[in-house]
């Protein structure tokens, strides 16, 4: 991971940064104020040799108290130090229990020894500082050899008395927050790194390259309609960024036909309820309104979606052409006046995909190609049925269109493998519901007024235009 990506993993993770920081700040907060007040206070005792005149006398004697100032130390919190303390100051506890409290150091290439002693008393901490040390001296000197005059040969000097301290020395809350924020931060981000490498999401354009080399035609800020609510926002909101990126997405199709062939262009996804019937929606009437003759058919023959979007009759469509029971003229419904014509699906038969794939299917595509630019096929989802399977080898080229919010890399990529067993053409992806940011609004109001509904007309007479009158895919 470089520091993009991880940059990127902070921006969407970084709610889950934040609470861990706030959780380890409360935590370390809960702590210090559960946490009884100590007071430590501290005295300093020097160590010398009482005998000896020359230099050399001095240097040796200096050599062996530093040697032995580390055990004066360990002698601080032994019994033979602490007992006389507590039955001179009557204290109600244990050897063992106050060298808990007691703690020495030694100050580096010195003989000072310093003694710390804690208590939740400033006061109480002075007192049994000072007797310690007082304690420690008389101890050293009764176990020091002796002179040939009785004289212990080690004294100690008490050269800074304890004070009773005035901050206590624990909890120590800021210390403890800082680590407690620290903790949190460092937690967060370890989750969200942890999170980020077991989310197989295609989440945003960068992702689509892990799964596949075909190009991302559109990224939609649109999300999938709910249920059968479908968002035409070519027409509630002609100038906002969401259809001005469907017209990227109508540029990025123009391109993708191929030289000298109508184009059909299969519209799919992986599930259900990721946006692709938005997405041939929009896109139909944007090739419409770019001065294509366009046919949306509706070959989902187990949840369609399309008369219901537009407010057409779905009655009669698809089905009822394929059985044979209407011709293609008389069920073609035209919507608008910008060279839209829609096919539903009519009634679902108990085998859409033996109808899909019958020479029916194949004719009908073939004739609208004649009269139309562009043929739009809305198919279902792939991996839970094989009906689009179906189409995709009968059509000039298939769109496989994302959920960035559900959709996972290994669906999309079994949806791809699929397409490529049959030889179909992938001509891209589409990314739904993908967050815009706002400098990719440059030129657009943030407030926009709806755009007049064009009224939907019945069914229409047929087709009076001939293919050498089509106009060429690649215009508008």
């Amino acid at each position: 991971m470089d520091l993009h990506e991880f940059l990127q993993m902070l921006r969407r993770r970084w709610r889950w940064v934040v609470a861990l920081a706030l959780t380890g700040l409360a935590v370390a907060g809960a702590v210090s104020l559960t946490t009884p007040k100590s007071y430590e206070a501290s005295s300093s005792v020097f160590f010398s040799l009482s005998f000896g005149d020359s230099a050399d006398d001095l240097v040796q004697g200096s050599a062996f108290a530093q040697n032995q100032v580390a055990s004066y130390a360990m002698l601080a919190t032994t019994p033979t130090v602490l007992d006389p303390v507590i039955d001179e100051l009557g204290l109600d506890t244990t050897a063992r229990r106050l060298a808990g409290s007691v703690s020495t150091e030694v100050m580096a290439g010195t003989v000072v020894l310093q003694v710390r002693v804690s208590d939740a008393s400033p006061e109480r901490a002075a007192v049994l500082t000072n007797a310690v040390t007082g304690q420690l001296v008389e101890t050293v000197a009764d176990l020091a050899p002796a002179t040939a005059e009785g004289q212990p040969t080690v004294r100690g000097t008490t050269v800074s008395p304890a004070v009773a301290p005035t901050a206590p020395s624990a909890p120590r809350t800021t210390l403890n927050l800082a680590i407690g924020l620290l903790a949190g931060l460092v937690l967060g981000i370890a989750a969200g790194l942890a999170r980020d490498l077991t989310d197989t999401r295609v989440r945003t354009a960068e992702d689509l390259p892990r799964v596949t080399d075909l190009p991302l035609l559109a990224a939609l800020d649109t999300p999938p309609g709910r249920g059968r609510s479908r968002d035409l926002v070519v027409l509630t909101a002609p100038r906002s960024p969401a259809a001005e990126a469907v017209r990227s997405l109508r540029t990025a199709v123009q391109f993708s036909a191929q030289p000298g062939r109508p184009l059909s262009l299969l519209v799919t996804s992986s599930h259900s309820g990721e946006g692709k019937s938005t997405v041939a929606a929009n896109l139909a009437l944007a090739l419409a309104d770019a001065g294509l003759r366009v046919a949306l058919v509706d070959a989902d023959l187990r949840r369609p979606s399309v008369a219901d979007t537009f407010g057409l009759e779905g009655a009669a469509g698809l089905t009822t052409v394929l059985i044979g029971q209407a011709g293609l003229d008389d069920v073609l419904q035209e919507w608008g006046s910008a060279g839209l014509h829609v096919l539903t699906t009519g009634p679902l038969p108990p085998n859409p995909s033996e109808l899909l794939a019958s020479p029916a299917m194949a004719d009908v595509l073939a004739r609208l190609q004649e009269t139309h630019d562009v043929v739009l096929i809305d198919g279902a989802p792939l991996l839970p049925v094989t009906d689009s399977a179906v189409l995709a080898r009968i059509v000039s080229g298939t769109m496989v269109v994302a959920d960035t919010s559900r959709i996972r890399r290994p669906a999309l990529t079994s949806s791809l493998a699929l397409l490529r067993r049959l030889d179909a053409r992938v001509v891209g992806v589409v990314l739904t519901h993908v967050r815009q940011r706002s400098s990719d609004t440059y030129g657009y109001e943030s407030t926009q007024e709806p755009a007049e509904q064009v009224p939907a007309t019945s069914w229409r007479a047929p087709l009076a235009r001939s293919p050498r009158d089509a106009t060429p895919v690649g215009r508008g």
